[in-house]
């Protein structure tokens, strides 16, 4: 806050002779700055009169420029009992009051003299230092704006509100307003610097250097414009800038609060974290007692996990200084990655005895806690840091991590989400709560924080593995083969990086280049069983059953017991039975079943079931495929078309209907039901339901087959022949064994 010079002569009044004398001598000290001096001379005229206002006043000034604030107050307080209504002595003690912080003392001595008159541009300007100082952003603006009445040309008034304006978040009026400041004082610096905050909270960084740059070159020893503009200069990831002006602010003022840590962590964003201890070094054997340096290069070895020197310099700092609040919340974070849990919870909790705000520490015995398996201890810390700051995306991603070990999913992903709203760079949070998406089976959105990590984080290895193991995530992305393609180039080595691509091409239909993708996979890796998996479907799907149980057989060879095992049995007993080897599709179909059961293979087994003849046996499998997925419209039209061996003609009507509500767009229906019309002498709604399937999917080798041996029912030998040839230049070897038998 401004200060004003608290010197002001009267006219002296002749009361006695001696102490006028006093008096006269001091005024003369005190214009020569003997400030000293002076008070001692108006002590003396007090003492020969104790009703003297002028001479408590003088005294009062006197102090006032030696800083002897309390003094000068005391000695206003005087003049007002003895002169309530003088102005003036409200005025100053009320400055007096503001040096001492006390400032709505100063603000209610404002209003006083404010009221008696006569009104100064200085007294609202100073009244309105006074409630910005208390956090009055608005009371101020409004003083500061009739000091502007009073005093249209002051570019200290203008620059006063800008600040007041820019504190109360309006940064377009805080432009304005230093913008009129400087065509008033176009070389003071101060508003540059000021001019230059705000636009870097616009984030507009390019401007923000600008004036910083006017702001040093006014003055080239201001060292907070160097220390503000490599700030900048780091939003901008001009590291190298950054290092160069935090150097420069070094070099006029070491004592910046947190320069060296900004200039470390300048230099480790420009990979010379060595530098960075480099630069520590010499400043230690400079000042080899100053605690902040060994806190600030302990930092900088923690970032380069040397854990055991970031901790020696931490007890170095501590002993410097006991009372170092944040060397002992340091210290806890390296005592929790030493393993040291109880040891990190007793620094944190020595850092908050030191500091009760200090939102670091807490987050710290957090930490601590969660460690220590004190779940509630972690959450009832978060809730208080937050309470000190609901702005630490930290604090959230650390509460939302002990809701996660509670098993509380649904708080654990509001807090993160939290985080992210906070800090949407967060890759942490992303991570975490994609994490918790996935176990609560929101594939689409964990999918989607997947690809929002690797955005942000496109060498994190860890975010390609887990976006490929969400279940079927290729159903949720286009971006499957870019986003892999990137991973390979990442880690050419990684075999499941070419099973996950691979998955994503075979959902874009391009199944050649899936295989590619196996192929080199499992060149990779010849027991990855995931990709054999895969590449045993793809080769089913070509009707390459060889291969396929090739593929299975590999698969379970290396690993038989497993949940995930339970699958590759499950898919060689399809083969087995399309084969028409029922008794090995049986076993193996047995054998998924005992591992690891799901609606496929219950559907698989009635399958063969239903080749056998055994239909009630059939409906029975089914029936549990679909007790497990409702929905399973597979399983609801394949027990169709076993009721209707059964001349269930009402329940394969009901079972159609049902697998028709839950997949309405699904081709295979429409040939399953007609495979059904057929066994129930209807070959002319066989062929409605075939053409259906064929407008729905002109690429379905199954619906010209079935529309084939409708056609041969209904005596349309020609256009059955036909449509069996489409059916076999699609790849299928049962229309070719139709066309055999049908078409010779």
């Amino acid at each position: 806050m401004k200060k004003i010079l608290l010197l002001l002569l009267l006219p002296v009044c002749s009361f006695a002779q001696t102490a006028s004398t006093y008096i006269q001598n001091g005024n003369s000290k005190a214009n020569a700055k003997d400030y000293k001096g002076a008070v001692q001379d108006f002590t003396r005229a007090i003492q020969l009169n104790d009703k003297s206002s002028d001479a408590y006043f003088y005294r009062a000034n006197a102090n006032g420029n030696l800083k002897e604030y309390k003094a000068a107050i005391d000695d206003y307080t005087r003049v007002l009992l003895i002169r309530p209504d003088f102005t003036t002595a409200y005025y100053y003690r009320a400055n007096n009051e503001a040096s001492i912080q006390d400032f709505q003392g100063a603000i209610d001595d404002f209003n006083k003299a404010i009221s008696l008159g006569p009104k100064t541009a200085q007294m609202y300007q100073y009244r309105g230092n006074a409630k910005s100082n208390l956090g009055d952003q608005t009371g101020a603006i409004a003083d500061f704006t009739l000091a502007l009445q009073l005093a249209p040309n002051s570019a200290e008034i203008y620059e006063y509100r800008g600040l007041a304006k820019n504190n109360n978040g309006n940064f377009g009026g805080a432009i304005d307003d230093y913008n009129t400041a400087l065509k008033l004082d176009p070389q003071k610096a101060e508003i540059y610097q000021y001019r230059a905050g705000t636009k870097a909270s616009m984030n507009n960084y390019q401007g923000a250097i600008d004036d910083y740059t006017t702001a040093i070159t006014i003055n080239p020893k201001n060292a907070e414009a160097y220390f503000y503009r490599a700030n900048t200069k780091g939003n901008l990831t001009d590291y190298k800038g950054a290092v160069e002006d935090y150097k420069k602010a070094a070099a006029i003022n070491p004592q910046i609060k947190n320069l060296f840590l900004y200039l470390a962590n300048a230099e480790n964003n420009m990979g010379d974290s060595k530098g960075a201890l480099d630069y520590f070094d010499k400043s230690i054997a400079q000042h080899p007692n100053l605690p902040e340096l060994y806190l600030y290069r302990g930092l900088v070895k923690n970032n380069m996990k040397d854990n055991e020197g970031a901790r020696d310099d931490f007890d170095h700092a501590i002993a410097l200084d006991p009372k170092n609040s944040e060397a002992y919340q340091s210290r806890s974070f390296i005592k929790l990655s030493l393993k040291d849990a109880q040891g990190a919870k007793l620094d944190a909790d020595t850092a908050i005895a030191l500091n009760p705000k200090s939102l670091s520490a807490y987050i710290s015995r957090s930490k601590a806690k969660l460690a220590m398996k004190d779940t509630a201890g972690v959450i009832a810390d978060i809730t208080l840091a937050i309470g000190l700051n609901n702005k630490s995306e930290e604090a959230y991603l650390t509460r939302g991590d002990a809701y996660r070990d509670l098993g509380d999913m649904q708080s654990a992903i509001a807090d993160y989400t939290r985080a992210i709203q906070i800090n949407p760079n967060y890759t942490y949070a992303y991570l975490n709560r994609a994490i918790e998406k996935n176990k609560m089976n929101d594939m689409a959105g964990a999918v989607k924080d997947y690809e929002k990590l690797i955005a942000l984080a496109p060498q994190k290895e860890e975010a390609y593995t887990r976006l490929g193991k969400v279940k079927d995530y290729y159903k949720y992305t286009g971006n499957g083969v870019p986003l892999f393609t990137s991973a390979i180039a990442l880690n050419p080595a990684n075999s499941n990086f070419y099973l996950f691509r691979g998955e994503a091409k075979a959902q874009a239909g391009d199944n050649k280049g899936a295989m590619d993708d196996y192929n080199t996979g499992i060149a990779k890796n010849p027991k990855n069983t995931g990709i054999l998996l895969k590449r045993g479907l793809i080769r089913a799907g070509n009707e390459d059953y060889a291969g396929a149980l090739a593929d299975f057989d590999l698969s379970i060879k290396a690993d038989s017991t497993s949940d995930s095992s339970a699958l590759a049995y499950q898919n060689r007993g399809h083969i087995k039975g399309i084969l028409k080897d029922y008794k090995g599709a049986m076993s193996d179909l047995d054998k998924a079943v005992s591992i690891y059961s799901t609606d496929e293979t219950f559907l698989f087994r009635g399958d063969v079931k239903l080749e056998l003849k055994d239909y009630p046996g059939a409906i029975d499998e089914y029936h549990n495929a679909i007790y497990l997925n409702p929905t399973y419209a597979r399983a609801l039209s394949h027990s169709s078309i076993a009721k209707s061996y059964l001349n269930d003609a009402k329940g394969a009507t009901d079972d159609f209907t049902a697998a028709l509500k839950a997949d309405p767009k699904n081709a295979d229906i429409y040939v399953d039901r007609a495979g059904v019309k057929l066994n129930l002498k209807d070959p002319g709604g066989a062929v409605a339901d075939c053409t259906q399937a064929i407008s729905m999917d002109a690429k379905n080798s199954r619906a010209y087959l079935q529309r084939g041996l409708a056609k041969i029912a209904l005596g349309d030998k020609s256009g059955a022949c036909t449509d069996m040839s489409t059916s076999a230049q699609m790849g299928s070897k049962q229309a070719q064994a139709s066309i055999n038998k049908y078409c010779k």
